[in-house]
């Protein structure tokens, strides 16, 4: 059955191939973006793409420009893909009134969101599946000086001379992850002035999940490793993984949270063969590219696997200089590009366009690209609208 589809965050590339995915089931679909300039601007997916308020300006007013368009278009289903879901998820309740929102509420979807929470959701329930990373949460804004930091170290059996993985637990594309000896800790945590999480550092094969569910079913769910990067946290090549354990591991949880919505995991897999889950985003990311670009039939009680090799093309062009020419050139050869669309062009250049802004605007600003990429939109803890 077509419905009338809301996407938000036309930005990325993920959600340009979600686009993508859906219109092929026959949907109708609508953007709204706070950027002037992003990847989706000039799609002919969809019937109409709006400017809306960027949601760290004024949260209300953002919530109100998606209404407006909900109501002017009868919009089913609101499918938020970035980091503005926590403020759709705030936004939970008067935004059902009109429409699905496909999140979790504020409250609950930012126990998945919060590394440090994530990781106590853990406990006690996937014995069979993963194990847990030792992990402790400091306060900086409330545990400031060297002494008080020590003690809680000390406390929690955290070594003066082991490497620790030390992250913010607000925090996204591993554009702040630091490692640390645990004395080296102290110094850098006495200057801060955030929710700090400090993590056992776990060697290993990093990997991803990505996960679609509704009312605690799993419908749509697809793993791959992080070989080929952007930076520490942005993976451009995606390649089915297989691994059994892995994905009941995945079901089980949505199952035991009665999930609804977009969820990924962030995962290390030791030679071991045991498999440590670091972080939680409940939210669209390029697990959604493995996904063929077919019309799928929904059945009951079964979930579609993501099993396509894809890329950000582009993106990719930067590793035959970094990597071995060959065997890269042979990697791009077999994996569709995610964002290349014949019917859709103007895409594939607007995705030059939206990155040169980006870039300007970043330098203007005196950040990275990547911070310039969710500085309107990210949400990190806060109560209250803006």
């Amino acid at each position: 059955m077509s419905i009338n589809i809301l996407l938000t965050g036309g930005r990325a590339p993920a959600t340009y191939y979600f686009a993508r995915l859906l219109k092929q089931q026959g949907h109708t679909l609508f953007m709204a973006e706070s950027l002037p300039k992003h990847l989706c601007m000039h799609s002919n997916l969809f019937e109409r793409s709006y400017r809306v308020c960027a949601p760290n300006e004024n949260q209300h007013t953002y919530i109100q420009d998606l209404i407006k368009i909900v109501q002017d278009h009868n919009i089913d289903l609101l499918i938020p893909t970035c980091e503005e879901v926590f403020h759709i998820a705030a936004g939970y309740e008067p935004l059902s009134q009109f429409c699905r929102p496909f999140c979790e509420p504020l409250e609950k979807i930012n126990t998945f969101h919060h590394k440090g929470l994530f990781i106590q959701t853990l406990i006690r329930n996937y014995d069979g599946y993963i194990k847990i990373p030792y992990t402790i949460v400091i306060d900086t804004n409330q545990m400031k000086s060297k002494t008080a930091i020590a003690k809680i170290f000390e406390a929690n059996t955290i070594h003066l001379d082991e490497t620790y993985v030390c992250k913010p637990a607000y925090s996204r594309f591993g554009t702040e992850v630091v490692f640390k000896k645990g004395h080296e800790l102290i110094d850098f945590l006495s200057t801060q002035k955030t929710i700090w999480v400090v993590q056992e550092k776990i060697e290993g094969k990093q990997l991803c999940t990505y996960a679609i569910a509704d009312k605690g079913q799993m419908k749509c769910y697809s793993a791959y490793q992080t070989n080929d990067t952007v930076g520490l946290g942005a993976t451009i090549y995606f390649e089915p993984y297989n691994n059994r354990k892995l994905e009941e591991f995945v079901k089980c949880y949505i199952e035991k949270n009665e999930y609804t919505g977009q969820i990924a995991f962030d995962l290390i897999e030791t030679k071991q063969g045991e498999v440590y889950p670091i972080e939680c985003n409940p939210r669209t990311t390029s697990g959604i590219c493995m996904f063929p670009l077919t019309k799928h039939n929904e059945k009951k009680d079964h979930y579609i696997v993501g099993t396509e090799k894809t890329m950000v093309g582009l993106a990719m062009l930067q590793t035959l200089f970094s990597k071995n020419l060959v065997k890269q050139i042979y990697k791009m050869i077999k994996a569709k590009d995610i964002i290349w669309n014949r019917e859709d062009p103007k895409v594939f250049f607007d995705q030059i366009s939206s990155f040169l802004y980006l870039l300007k605007e970043s330098k203007k600003r005196k950040i990275s690209s990547y911070q310039m990429s969710t500085l309107d939109i990210e949400w990190n803890g806060e109560l209250g609208d803006k």
